[in-house]
C-alpha cells in the first residue's frame, strides 16, 4: 500500500463502538501511517448529534486524515464531514447508509429489545444468517466474543434507536471530497440499496464491491484495503 503511506487513518467503529473490530485491519496498514481509532463511550446514551461531536473531537488536528467508517459510523462520518466539523481528505464508507436501512425491519427488531439478545455467546445459527461462511464464522467469532463482553445491551438498544431515526442525506450532499463506498456483496443487514441511495445523492461516490459479508473490514481486510488503495491512486492521478 503505497498511496496510504505517511496519511493519517482515522477508523470508526461500528455499533459496538469499541474500535476492537478494527483489531484484523492493524496488521495490514503501513508501518509509518498514523492510525486514530474512534471510539464511543459504552456508560453513556449519546444522541446522534452527541456521537458526532464525540467522534470530531478525538481526531487530532493538523493534515485532514482519510476517514474509514463502518456500518454504525457512516451517517456519522458524513454529518461529520459535511457540516464542515470535519475536514478530511478523504472518505470511506464500508458496509453503511446515509439513511435508516430495512426501516420496517430495525424497528420490529428495537420493538423485541433483539439488542438486548446480542451477547458475547450467540447459538451458530446466528453466525451463519449474519456471516454466512463457517470458516468465517470461526474466524470471526472470537472477536465477537471480545467486542460485545464490553457493551452493555442498553448502550446496543439506544443505538439500534439511532439507526432506526437517522437521516443524513441533507449533509451527504455537502460532501465535496473524493468518496469510496466499499460495498459486502454478501450483506444480510445493510441491503444494497443503500450504497445506491448514496449514489443517487453524490453521484461523485465510487462503489467497490467486496465478496464478504455485513463484516467486511473484518472478514476481508486485505481485499478492503487493496479497494482503498486503488480509489487513493485514482483520485491522486486526478
Amino acid at each position: 500500500m503505497s498511496f496510504s503511506r505517511n496519511q493519517h487513518l482515522v477508523f470508526m467503529p461500528g455499533m459496538d463502538g469499541t474500535g476492537l473490530s478494527f483489531d484484523p485491519v492493524l496488521p495490514f496498514l503501513p508501518r509509518d501511517a498514523k492510525v486514530t481509532i474512534i471510539r464511543y463511550p459504552t456508560d453513556k446514551l449519546l444522541s446522534f448529534d452527541e456521537t458526532v461531536e464525540c467522534a470530531a473531537a478525538q481526531i487530532p488536528p493538523g493534515e485532514p486524515p482519510i476517514v474509514i467508517a463502518e456500518s454504525f459510523s457512516g451517517p456519522v462520518a458524513i454529518a461529520m464531514i459535511g457540516s464542515g466539523r470535519v475536514k478530511a481528505k478523504a472518505l470511506i464508507l464500508c458496509a453503511t447508509f446515509a439513511k435508516s436501512p430495512r426501516p420496517v425491519v430495525w424497528r420490529v427488531m428495537r420493538f423485541l429489545r433483539f439488542p438486548l439478545l446480542i451477547k458475547p455467546e450467540m447459538p451458530k445459527r446466528f453466525f451463519r444468517f449474519v456471516i454466512g461462511d463457517d470458516k468465517l464464522i470461526d474466524k470471526l467469532k472470537p472477536l465477537w466474543k471480545k467486542v460485545h463482553a464490553k457493551v452493555p445491551a442498553r448502550v446496543m438498544q439506544h443505538r439500534l434507536k439511532i439507526i432506526n431515526e437517522v437521516d443524513v442525506t441533507t449533509w451527504l450532499a455537502k460532501i465535496k471530497i473524493p468518496c469510496c463506498y466499499l460495498q459486502a456483496l454478501n450483506d444480510r443487514l445493510v441491503p444494497a440499496s443503500c450504497a445506491e441511495k448514496i449514489k443517487k445523492i453524490g453521484p461523485f461516490v465510487e462503489i467497490k464491491i467486496i465478496d464478504a459479508p455485513h463484516f467486511i473490514l473484518q472478514a476481508e481486510p486485505q481485499a478492503c484495503l487493496n479497494a482503498i488503495e486503488v480509489f487513493l491512486h485514482s483520485i491522486t492521478r486526478g
